[in-house]
């Protein structure tokens, strides 16, 4: 995502404050302005000109090689951007309408706010030609919740001289203290066909468009409205789902669920119990416009890792990490409302409360589930900022209520001191943690120190972690128990600055060691990058060679035998192989983009080849398609197999406010052909409306797909309708 990449250099920053004079001021428009990208009222030629770009990329600290001018002006209802990009308009790059896509494909344009001016947080809006929306709030410097959705608008329009966009953005949205003052400020427009980016301030590859104390400042915005006290988005839904079936080896099935219709009501709301504090609600809570889950082929012993997409824990989400994302993880909101296998558990309610008091940064999460779980679930966590960038926090979590035979608790805490070491980052970070599975059962206990070189032409890591047996937080989430891990890296990239090559990619050598808790060796991981590169159009290329070491536990129960494939197991025994994996990606701003990466070796007691692609056709500005396909081909001692998995996506827009989406996947694990499909409308900024189609069949039964006879299928129409009071 756009937001993430400028979220990268801004984590490799020095403190130092903006310079003075970094400043434009905001022109309050005497008469309406029509929203229609046409920069053409008077206000916008009497405005501030922001004009003095420099190069982040590729070369730091030049002038700009195209002319930009960014205005600000302010409103009754909120404020306005209005962005000049002056450039050639046929090398203009435009190929994504869908809301929060990844506009660092296209040529683009940034800017962020920090209205409490406190350098630590701060909303980013982004827009590019077509005059597609992303947004993102921004808590830190490598700290940025991408999944936060504010109410804004924008329009877009391609120029003889280049394009022009117009933005606005309600004073709802944000968060203030309503004496007004000076506001923290910053932009960043991405050329694409020449790969560069510039900025306003923050330049340098050190610091970085998220690098709040550098930023500039936005003045003349006077007394600001008060924030109203309750925004609120009820929703109706109706959902006419067909019979749910099993199929058995033969090919015959068995309805296990008739088919059914139902209307759903519930809303959604957001109260500001404080200029800078809101409170969430959410009443029969739904998720039907949700994509599914990609269908992963599992080849290891560890369960897998899947991201949270639900909006209501994703939205603020950022307050709660606490722990190494995928590995150990104090908080993973997909525990809440989802069984083990994905299956939703219906929602009765949920509340949260975020914000910052001060110097503290608070977040409380309770949801009540329903059904067969009928649980209570509470999740509290806070930030007391530590130095310029640092914080010292906590955090505690709880699962119980009438369904569940006694509380489950699990709390923490961690820190995070950034340094500035003869200019360079250097990122202390250490947490601990504990879990208690009931009343008077024993507390489990896990941590972890962490050391962080991060660096433009340098980034070493080194950590240690301890994860006790039994360590397991109800509302978390633990890849291994009962094991000591050690991990780090030492990679470098030097910028040559010849050979079309931006920067090159050594890993000098990178580790992941673990072992159980008296020191014997459950698995390892070790590889070394001899070369890699990105080039200055955007592509790269990747040599690595690895080694892994894997000791399979013995079989004590027929539960406990790996089988890495349905019909094929791995023996019990340590297991030693060395592979070499070469990957190759083109720029992703290329109307056709593609991604190889091929592996060779040897795998466990035998061999394996493994094949991972992707192609993306964009017909700009309303056709996105991609496919991908990963084949891996297993000879081991104890059988063969050819693991595979494929999916589709398509995506048709005809303006950023109406597009469509269809997502098909197939694996042979699962034998299951999966559809989701979606028509997504924003009549008007905050409000949607959803039609959803999802769907699956069995394949591998030997006679064919049974198109008529699905496992599985609902058609979900739903509206939201956005309103102050």
């Amino acid at each position: 995502m756009l937001l993430a990449a400028a979220a990268i250099p801004a984590a490799l920053s020095a403190q130092t404050p903006a310079p003075a004079g970094a400043s434009v001021r905001a022109l309050r428009a005497s008469e309406p302005i029509r929203l229609d990208g046409v920069l053409d009222e008077p206000a916008w030629l009497a405005a501030d000109s922001i004009t003095d770009f420099r190069q982040q990329e590729p070369e730091e600290g030049a002038p700009a090689r195209e002319r930009t001018v960014v205005r600000v002006l302010t409103a009754d209802a909120g404020i306005y951007i209005g962005l000049w990009a002056y450039q050639d308009p046929s090398r203009i790059v435009r190929s994504h309408l869908r809301r929060d896509a990844d506009l660092e494909e296209d040529d683009f344009f940034a800017f962020l706010f920090d209205p409490q001016r406190d350098h630590r947080s701060a909303y980013a809006f982004a827009v590019n030609a077509n005059g597609s929306m992303a947004d993102g709030e921004v808590k830190g410097p490598e700290d940025v919740a991408l999944d936060w959705n504010g109410i804004w608008d924008a329009r877009a329009l391609i120029t003889d001289d280049g394009w022009v966009a117009e933005i606005f953005v309600p004073w709802q949205t944000l968060r203030y203290r309503h004496r007004g003052g000076a506001w923290g400020f910053n932009v960043i427009r991405g050329i694409r066909h020449r790969n560069e980016y510039v900025l306003w301030r923050s330049w340098q590859r050190q610091r970085g468009f998220f690098y709040l104390p550098e930023e500039g400042t936005l003045e003349g915005l006077g007394e600001l409205p008060r924030r109203r006290l309750v925004e609120t988005r009820p929703y109706i839904s109706s959902t006419g789902s067909l019979a749910e079936r099993v199929y058995r080896a033969g090919g015959t099935d068995s309805v296990t669920a008739a088919s059914a219709a139902a209307v759903a009501l519930g809303l959604d709301a957001k109260v500001a119990v404080a200029p800078t504090l809101t409170l969430d609600l959410t009443v029969n809570t739904d998720f039907a416009q949700v994509e599914a889950d990609r269908q992963v082929v599992n080849l290891t012993r560890f369960p897998l890792f899947f991201p949270e997409k639900r909006p209501f824990f994703l939205e603020a989400s950022d307050i709660f990490d606490f722990g190494q994302e995928e590995r150990v993880q104090l908080f993973h909101s997909r525990r809440i409302g989802l069984a083990s296998g994905g299956t939703p558990i219906p929602i009765s309610w949920g509340a949260r409360l975020t914000g910052r008091a001060g110097p503290e940064r608070i977040g409380l999460l309770a949801t009540r589930t329903a059904g067969d779980e009928d649980a209570l679930d509470l999740a509290t966590r806070f930030k007391h900022d530590a130095f310029t960038r640092g914080y010292v926090g906590g955090m505690i979590t709880a699962h119980g209520g009438p369904g569940v035979r006694g509380a489950r608790l699990a709390g923490g805490a961690d820190f995070e001191f950034p340094l500035l070491v003869r200019g360079q980052n250097l990122i202390p970070t250490a947490l601990m943690a504990w879990s208690r599975d009931s009343a008077g059962a024993p507390a489990r206990s896990a941590w972890r120190v962490f050391l962080d070189y991060p660096n433009d032409h340098a980034d070493h890591f080194l950590a240690v972690s301890r994860i006790e047996n039994g360590f397991d937080p109800a509302l978390g989430f633990v890849r291994q128990d009962g094991i000591w891990r050690h991990t780090g890296a030492l990679r470098f990239f030097p910028r040559p600055h010849r050979w079309g090559i931006r920067r090159l990619l050594f890993t000098v050598l990178q580790f992941d060691i673990n072992t159980t808790l008296n020191g014997e060796l459950d698995n390892s991981s070790y590889q070394v990058r001899p070369f890699g590169a990105q080039f200055e159009g955007g592509g790269e290329v990747a040599l690595t060679l690895q080694r892994f070491e894997e000791v399979v536990p013995p079989i004590v129960t027929p539960g406990d035998s790996f089988e890495i494939f349905p019909g094929t197991v791995v023996l019990p025994g340590r297991y030693e192989w060395s592979r070499a994996e070469l990957s190759l990606e083109s720029s992703t701003g290329r109307p056709v983009q593609a991604e190889v990466q091929f592996s060779a070796g040897d795998y466990f007691s035998g061999t394996a080849t493994e094949v991972e692609s992707q192609v993306t056709v964009k017909v700009a500005p309303h056709f996105i398609g991609a496919a991908e396909w990963a084949v891996q081909r297993i000879r081991l001692a104890t059988g063969r197999f050819t693991a595979q998995a494929v999916s589709v996506r398509l995506d048709v827009a005809a303006n950023p406010r109406l597009a469509g989406a269809a997502f098909l996947q197939w694996d042979n694990e699962s034998e299951r052909l999966a559809v989701n499909a979606r028509v997504h409308w924003i009549p008007r900024p905050g409000s949607d409306a959803y039609l959803v189609w999802n769907s699956a069949w069995p394949t591998g039964l030997g006679r064919g797909i049974p198109w008529q006879r699905p496992l599985r299928g609902a058609l979900v129409g739903k509206l939201v309708y956005y309103f102050r009071v």
